[in-house]
């Protein structure tokens, strides 16, 4: 897939310290992918960073071209996206 960051996806993944490898990564191998709404999707991986599990989180509008990634995060609470993986 061909796609570009937005300026708020570059500057979140500067204040989260996320590389543009991870997020290629996640994109190429995701875990799951879940439509948000008829723009966006979300792509989330499990990754295990210092012995601690985190999801990650790509927000890609696919009806843009190329597709747009949005915003990209990262949590520790898991949990909370148990049904999301």
């Amino acid at each position: 897939m061909k796609f570009e960051f937005s300026r708020h996806a570059l500057d979140q993944m500067i204040r989260r310290s996320i590389l543009k490898e991870q997020v290629k990564s996640i994109i190429e191998n995701p875990d799951s992918i879940a439509i948000q709404d008829a723009d966006t999707k979300v792509y989330s991986k499990l990754i295990t960073e210092n012995s601690k599990s985190y999801l990650y989180r790509v927000f890609i509008n696919e009806l843009k071209k190329p597709s747009l990634i949005i915003t990209v995060y990262k949590t520790s609470k898991t949990d909370k996206y148990a049904n999301k993986i």
